[in-house]
C-alpha cells in the first residue's frame, strides 16, 4: 500500500472524466484530505496543479518549484478540488511545505465557506 500523507503531491490520472474547467488528464494534484483518512480510505480529496501561472486567481495558490520538488512553479487551483480513488495516484512528486499548506487551507475554507 501506498503511503500518501496529506500536502504531497501526486502525479495523478484524471481520466476519462473531466468536463471544462475540470482536470482531465494526467496531472500533479496535492492531497488535501487528512492522514487517518488517506491511511486506510480509497478515496482521497485532491487539489489539481497547473504550470500555467499567467493567470492567478483568489482561490489558486502558487507553488514555487525550488519549494515543492516539481519541475516547475505551479498554482493550486483549489476551485478545482475533487475526489479521487487511490489507485489514480501513479509517483509521489513532492511535498506542499507547511506555510503554503496553510495558504491552500485558507483558500479552501474560503471556497467551501467554512
Amino acid at each position: 500500500m501506498k503511503l500518501i500523507r496529506r500536502g504531497d503531491i501526486w502525479l495523478i490520472n484524471y481520466r476519462p472524466d473531466g468536463r471544462e474547467g475540470e482536470a482531465a488528464q494526467v496531472h500533479p494534484g496535492v492531497i488535501v484530505s487528512n492522514n487517518a483518512n488517506n491511511a486506510g480510505a480509497h478515496l482521497l480529496m485532491t487539489v489539481p496543479l497547473t504550470s500555467n501561472v499567467e493567470r492567478v486567481y483568489v482561490t489558486n495558490v502558487i507553488l514555487p518549484n525550488q519549494r515543492t520538488g516539481l519541475d516547475h512553479d505551479s498554482k493550486a487551483q483549489v476551485e478545482a478540488m475533487r475526489a479521487a480513488h487511490a489507485s489514480r495516484l501513479i509517483k509521489r512528486l513532492g511535498h506542499v511545505p507547511d506555510d503554503l499548506m496553510e495558504e491552500v487551507d485558507g483558500k479552501l475554507r474560503m471556497h467551501l465557506g467554512l
